[in-house]
C-alpha cells in the first residue's frame, strides 16, 4: 500500500482556484499552459477532477461540480463520503482503490445515482505522479444517460415501426437515393414475400439485386415524386415468378432522400371485378345465343322437311343407278348437316337456360373424324394431317360440344401452320384406367411465355379486331372441365404447340343416356 502523507493540508499541486503554485508545474515561463488546462476543462461536457490521496477533491470543472449539485468551491477540499450517500461514495472509493492498487489507468462503465439523479458514466481514472511519487488521482467522467436513451428511443422506434409495418397487410419499405442505385433500408414481410427474401438479407442491399420487385419503385417515377414533391398512386400489373399475373396498387412518398413505397396486392379485387363483367357479357351472349337459336330453327325446319321431301321424290324417279346414287349421298349430307346444325341449336338453347347437358357412352375417334371433316376445307391448303389413333374404349361425353371443343382446336392449329410444310398431328392414348388423352398438336409459331398463362381467360385474343373473340378457348376449357375433364397447353414459340384433353371413360354399366 502507497504510504500517504500524513498532513491534512491539500497538497501543493493541487489546482484548486485560488491554492498557491503547484510545485509539479512547469517554471513561470511554462504558466499559460495551466491556464489553457483550466480553460479547455471548463469547456468539455465531461466531468474531470483530481484528488489526493485521502481522497480529497483538489480541482474539479464546472460540469462535474454540476453533477454534484454543488459550485466547485464547495467540493474543493472534501471528500466523497462528504457529497454522496454512503453508497455511492462506496462505489467511488472502490475504484479510486483499484486504481492505485492497478498502478494504471482504468476505464469502467458504471450505473450510479448522482445529486439524485440516476446516470450512466464512461469512467476513466488514473494516476498523478511527482518526481517518481504517487501524489493522487485524476478523472474523467463522461455520462452516456442521454446517450443510451436515445439509443433506447431508437430501438424503440425500430420496434415499433416493425411492429406496426409488420400488423400492415400492405408490402411496406424504405429505400434510400444513393449514387449506386435506390437502397433497402427497411421491409415488412410483405415486402419480403415480393423480394423472395428476409429482411435480414434484404436490408442494405440495392433494389436492383432483385429485377423481379423492381416494379415497386422504377428510377423514372422516384425522380418525378423528389422533383415534384408530390405522392404518386397508380395500379400496375405484373408477372411474378411462380405466381403468374398480378395486380398491385403502388404509392410512393419522398422522405428527404428516402422513398416510403407502399404495394397492395389487389388481384383478388381485380379478378371479381373481370368475373362479375364477364358475367354480364356472358349473360348478354346467352340472350344473344337464344335469339339465334330461335331464329334458325324455323328455317331449318323448312330445309330438313323439303330435304325428306326430295329424297323421297327421287326415289320415285326413274333415274340411272349412278345419277341417283350421287345425289342420294349429297341429300344425305345435307341431311347430316340439317340434323347437326338441330343439335347446335339445342345447345344454344340450353346455354341460354342454364341446363344440364346431356352425356352418353361414345366413340371419341368418330367424334374426331367429324370435327376433321368440318375444318378439312381450311386445313388441306396449308398442310397435312396425322392421324396417330389408339384403341381406346368410349368415353362420357356430349358429342356436340366435344366437337365444337376439337374444331375449335384444329381451327386454332390451321391458323398457327406456317404457309408451307404445316402439320398438324392427333394423337389419342389411354391415359390411364379411368382416362382417354386426346392430343392436339402443330408445328406452328407457338405461344409466347407472357400469353400461355392467360390463353384460357375469357375475351383474351392475339389475334385482329374482327378476327377472334377470346372466347373459343375459354369456354373449350369450361366444356372440357363440365365433361370430367382436363384442357391443359404447352408451347415451344417458333416450334408449335400442344393441346391436351384428358376425358373420363365410359363406365361398364354407363346407360346409353345419362344426365351429366
Amino acid at each position: 500500500m502507497l504510504e500517504e502523507p500524513s498532513s491534512d493540508r491539500p497538497p501543493d499541486w493541487q489546482l484548486a482556484p485560488g491554492a498557491a503554485e503547484p510545485s509539479a508545474m512547469a517554471p513561470s515561463a511554462d504558466l499559460p499552459y495551466r491556464e489553457l488546462f483550466l480553460a479547455v476543462a471548463e469547456q468539455i461536457p465531461d466531468a474531470i477532477f483530481t484528488k489526493d490521496l485521502q481522497g480529497r477533491y483538489t480541482f474539479i470543472n464546472s460540469a462535474g461540480a454540476r453533477y454534484l449539485g454543488l459550485p466547485p468551491e464547495q467540493i474543493i477540499g472534501r471528500k466523497d463520503s462528504d457529497l454522496m450517500s454512503p453508497e455511492e461514495a462506496q462505489n467511488t472509493q472502490e475504484f479510486d482503490r483499484q486504481t492505485l492498487l492497478a498502478g494504471r489507468t482504468l476505464h469502467a462503465e458504471m450505473t450510479e445515482f448522482m445529486a439524485g439523479v440516476r446516470r450512466e458514466w464512461l469512467s476513466t481514472k488514473g494516476l498523478i505522479q511527482q518526481d517518481g511519487q504517487v501524489r493522487g488521482l485524476f478523472g474523467i467522467c463522461r455520462d452516456l444517460s442521454e446517450h443510451r436513451r436515445s439509443e433506447a428511443a431508437r430501438t424503440q422506434s425500430e420496434a415499433l415501426f416493425r411492429a406496426a409495418a409488420s400488423s400492415n397487410f400492405d408490402a411496406f419499405c424504405i429505400l434510400r437515393n444513393e449514387p449506386e442505385g435506390l437502397r433497402l433500408l427497411r421491409l415488412n414481410p410483405h415486402a419480403e414475400a415480393l423480394l423472395s427474401c428476409t429482411a435480414l438479407e434484404a436490408e442494405g442491399r440495392l433494389l436492383s439485386d432483385f429485377p423481379q420487385a423492381s416494379f415497386i419503385a422504377p428510377a423514372h417515377l422516384c425522380e418525378e415524386v423528389w422533383r415534384t414533391g408530390k405522392s404518386h398512386d397508380d395500379e400496375v400489373e405484373q408477372v411474378l415468378p411462380r405466381q403468374g399475373r398480378r395486380w398491385f396498387r403502388r404509392q410512393l412518398n419522398a422522405v428527404g432522400d428516402c422513398m416510403a413505397v407502399m404495394v397492395r396486392d389487389i388481384t383478388e379485387q381485380r379478378e371479381s371485378e373481370m368475373r362479375l363483367r364477364l358475367n354480364e357479357r356472358m349473360a348478354a351472349i346467352g340472350m344473344l345465343a337464344a335469339g339465334v337459336a330461335h331464329e334458325i330453327n324455323n328455317p331449318l325446319a323448312f330445309v330438313s322437311s323439303n330435304l325428306c321431301y326430295i329424297d323421297k321424290e327421287l326415289r320415285r324417279l326413274k333415274l340411272s343407278p349412278n345419277d341417283l346414287g350421287e345425289m342420294m349421298e349429297a341429300i344425305t349430307d345435307a341431311r347430316e348437316g340439317a340434323d347437326r346444325m338441330r343439335d347446335i341449336v339445342q345447345s344454344l338453347r340450353a346455354l341460354a337456360r342454364g341446363d344440364s347437358i346431356t352425356t352418353r357412352p361414345m366413340d371419341l375417334q368418330e367424334v374426331l373424324e367429324n370435327s376433321v371433316h368440318l375444318i378439312w376445307g381450311r386445313l388441306r391448303s396449308r398442310g397435312g394431317l396425322v392421324r396417330d389413333y389408339a384403341d381406346l374404349p368410349q368415353v362420357m361425353g356430349n358429342s356436340v360440344q366435344l366437337s365444337q371443343v376439337f374444331v375449335n382446336l384444329l381451327i386454332n392449329a390451321v391458323q398457327a401452320l406456317p404457309q408451307s410444310s404445316g402439320e398438324i398431328r392427333l394423337v389419342t392414348r389411354l391415359h390411364s384406367d379411368t382416362l382417354v388423352r386426346v392430343e392436339v398438336h402443330d408445328n406452328g409459331c407457338g405461344i409466347p411465355a407472357e400469353h400461355l398463362n392467360r390463353i384460357f381467360e375469357p375475351f383474351f385474343t392475339t389475334k385482329p379486331v374482327g378476327e377472334g373473340t377470346g372466347l373459343g378457348l375459354s369456354i373449350s376449357h369450361d366444356i372440357i372441365r363440365g365433361l370430367g375433364g382436363e384442357l391443359t397447353v404447352s408451347s415451344i414459340p417458333g416450334k408449335g404447340t400442344t393441346f391436351r384433353i384428358l376425358l373420363p371413360v365410359a363406365p361398364a354399366d354407363a346407360p346409353l343416356d345419362e344426365m351429366h
